[in-house]
């Protein structure tokens, strides 16, 4: 009962009035820039992208090998190392025993 009569005069009084002045809230000529330039990034970015996916091909199926049996990778890289270094037949240190003194 206490409580009652101590909360019911905080409930009678007006709520205070917000801080902001009597145009808050409504839209502003910066808004209007700001969503006009946002609609025409879009328009360029669509663009864009419609010619980035036409350059997709169609499928994405491995490529056949050729009749030799050897794929175009493996035809490159059969002479060569991971490196780009020679592997069979170079002559080099990487070919030679390390020497025992």
């Amino acid at each position: 009962m206490i409580a009652v009569l101590a909360v019911q005069p905080l409930l009678s009084q007006d709520p205070p009035t917000p801080a902001q002045g009597p145009e808050f809230g409504g839209s502003s000529p910066i808004g209007l820039v700001v969503t006009l330039f946002m609609l025409i990034a879009l328009v360029f970015l669509i663009r864009s992208m419609n010619k980035h996916l036409r350059k997709v091909p169609p499928t994405f199926d491995p490529v056949e090998p050729d009749q030799s049996g050897e794929s175009p990778d493996e035809a490159g890289t059969a002479a060569t190392g991971p490196g780009g270094a020679a592997t069979a037949g170079s002559g080099g240190a990487a070919d030679r025993p390390p020497s025992g003194s």
